[in-house]
């Protein structure tokens, strides 16, 4: 599910400035520590729920993603594996884990360019990288992504954050992307928040929440 501002599409100019890719080394989505365990045969279940500015729009559903077959390499020679999530975000999406094991990398589809998802950093609020949208030339986009190390609980998981945080020219919120991963399971939620009608405060649009995990 790729909403608003985050596509790939639109953020080409992503800068990451805490994290660089690279070919080198074991493949750190295959371990047992991984940000995010990419092997056949791991499963994610999550409950989504997707809202309106007044109130709850569907009942929350189930939502399965596991890791298919298909594999996607960037001009760098990064190898992205494929997410089946059809009722989720991650509907179609490629990822990859840094060497390092400091960094997610999405691919939206092979049609758009690699951007961080989601990064570890050393501190509360270090900034990991801004982008900007001139799709609107007369008033861009622009967003900063955020990381945080004190620990967050989501069900029974342990939880870093990262926020991506966008805004117009005139500093008007205009979306927010939270994200939580636990290494070890990956995603265990994520939180998408965009202005209600009146484009007044935003508001909670859409979760995804991780139950449980079979990784393996």
């Amino acid at each position: 599910m790729k909403v608003l501002l985050t596509s790939a599409a639109v953020f080409a100019c992503f800068l990451v400035l805490s994290c660089s890719k690279g070919t080198s080394g074991p493949n750190p989505g295959s371990g047992k520590n991984a940000l995010f365990p990419l092997v056949q045969g791991s499963t994610w279940y999550y409950v989504d729920s997707a809202f309106t500015d007044s109130g709850l729009a569907v009942p929350p559903y189930a939502d399965t993603m596991t890791v298919t077959r298909e594999t996607y390499q960037d001009q760098n020679g990064t190898i992205y594996l494929g997410l089946n999530d059809p009722y989720g975000w991650f509907d179609g999406s490629f990822i990859s884990v840094d060497p390092s094991n400091d960094a997610i990398y999405e691919v939206d589809s092979p049609y758009y360019s690699p951007y961080t998802f989601f990064a570890t950093v050393q501190q509360d609020g270090q900034v990991i990288g801004t982008g900007i949208d001139v799709t609107n030339p007369s008033c861009p986009l622009s967003t900063t992504q955020y990381g945080f190390v004190t620990p967050v609980t989501i069900g029974s998981y342990s939880c870093l954050t990262n926020i991506e945080y966008t805004v117009d020219c005139n500093s008007n919120p205009q979306e927010e992307i939270i994200s939580y991963v636990t290494p070890g399971t990956g995603v265990v939620r994520i939180a998408h928040f965009m202005p209600d009608s009146t484009n007044g405060p935003l508001y909670e649009d859409y979760s995804q929440t991780l139950i449980s995990a079979t990784i393996k």
